[in-house]
């Protein structure tokens, strides 16, 4: 198996678990909390109000569509896609690199963590960070 494919495969993969989690999330499920303020606490680092089931969803699908750019531009020459098809993907993981390098950088920044409770200032840069940069990572080599 070449680099290429095992980078798409395992990006999308990433993906499509990150999207799996916040459907889990969409339907009540609590985990890594133990109940639903230490969930808070743990995934979104402040308040008192988990996003709604709607927000999940809609974050699911969003990543969900961002692990279909990889196998898109992987097979793009079995359907034949124009030139505009190709550059639309390419702007897309282009895009989708930015947004998860942005997270993952963002989250080491003191001015910002300053507003986040403890327990998720020590997940984002010890876990969240980390899958937001290589994700970032990922989507840029595979737009070179």
């Amino acid at each position: 198996m070449n680099l290429n494919l095992m980078i798409v495969i395992s990006t999308s993969l990433l993906l499509i678990l990150l999207a799996s989690i916040h459907i889990y999330w969409a339907f009540g499920g609590l985990w890594p909390g133990k109940n639903k303020q230490d969930l808070i606490n743990k995934v979104f680092g402040r308040g008192n109000h988990f996003p709604s089931p709607f927000s999940c969803f809609v974050v699911a699908i969003g990543l969900f569509l961002f692990s279909c750019l990889p196998i898109l531009w992987l097979v793009r020459s079995n359907f034949g896609l124009n030139p505009q098809s190709i550059n639309m993907i390419r702007y897309g993981k282009i895009f989708v690199a930015i947004v998860f390098l942005l997270r993952g950088l963002l989250g080491y920044l003191p001015w910002v963590t300053k507003y986040w409770v403890p327990i998720f200032v020590f997940y984002t840069k010890r876990i969240y960070n980390p899958i937001s940069l290589l994700i970032g990572i990922s989507f840029l080599i595979m737009s070179v």
